[in-house]
């Protein structure tokens, strides 16, 4: 029997249809919690691991207070001279674009 004969004397009913349907919709609900499972205990590694570097952060604040400000290294003045340069005061472009040869024939012609 082909699918043609079958299909017409209706060999397909609805009840088979609703239970596939229906055990489709399980399946897919039941890895919707599995994946949802696993991303809640992935933001709960996350969470753990950043409450983790907060307290370290805090530590070394609270260990670094009372100490003497470091004092001015050769970065700080190279930046600080950078940001204290003059202006230009002329129009510059950032980007140029450099054309050689002829246009190519038919290329950019609106008519």
């Amino acid at each position: 029997m082909n699918v043609h004969e079958a299909w017409h004397e209706r060999l397909q009913s609805s009840v088979t249809m609703i239970a596939v349907h229906a055990a489709a919709a399980v399946l897919v609900a039941v890895l919707l919690h599995r994946a949802d499972t696993v991303c809640w205990s992935l933001a709960r590694g996350f969470a753990t691991a950043v409450d983790a570097v907060r307290a370290r952060i805090a530590t070394a604040g609270t260990l670094l207070v009372g100490r003497p400000p470091l004092t001015q290294s050769g970065l700080v003045t190279l930046v600080r001279a950078w940001l204290e340069r003059p202006r230009i005061r002329g129009a510059m472009l950032a980007d140029a674009v450099v054309r050689r040869g002829p246009p190519q024939a038919g290329f950019g012609h609106v008519i």
